[in-house]
């Protein structure tokens, strides 16, 4: 598994913590309050070497 940085919101203190994809909280070790996984995004590595794919417009219905 990962390890993603955490802010707290009340106290502002900040840790690193093992956790999964969907793990976008914790508990503060300082204050007890909620912690925030600092916005990573985890998928750019893998979006910037994909080919940029155009999507081509419809081709519209005549409506009788």
């Amino acid at each position: 598994m990962p390890a993603y940085e955490y802010k707290c919101i009340h106290c502002n203190a900040e840790d690193v913590r093992i956790g999964g994809l969907d793990d976008n909280t914790a508990l503060c070790v300082d204050c007890g309050n909620l912690m925030l996984r600092l916005n990573e995004d985890v998928f750019r590595p893998y979006f910037e070497q994909a080919p940029v794919v155009e999507a081509k417009p419809s081709p519209k219905k005549k409506v009788a």
